[in-house]
């Protein structure tokens, strides 16, 4: 699970974001993951469900683009 130093910021920055907005939980996340992070899709996806476990992400539908770059980047969040 090399993607959680890539992960856990993603989750604590919507978190909070989404905290300040008096959101009750996060329904979609749609994100840029760069192709030089090493990162595959799937392991991407179950780290992604493992570390959400319990936050307001838990039950987000995850969207995901490979771009050819080493980062990976927020593109938008849907809360409810």
């Amino acid at each position: 699970m090399h993607e959680t130093h890539l992960i856990e910021p993603v989750i604590r920055g919507i978190c909070e974001h989404a905290k300040r907005e008096g959101a009750k939980s996060v329904s979609k996340i749609r994100l840029k993951v760069g192709e030089f992070t090493g990162s595959k899709e799937t392991s991407f996806r179950e780290t992604f469900r493992v570390l959400a476990k319990g936050t307001l992400l838990e039950n987000a539908q995850l969207e995901l683009t490979f771009y050819p770059g080493s980062i990976v980047q927020v593109l938008s969040f849907d809360i409810d």
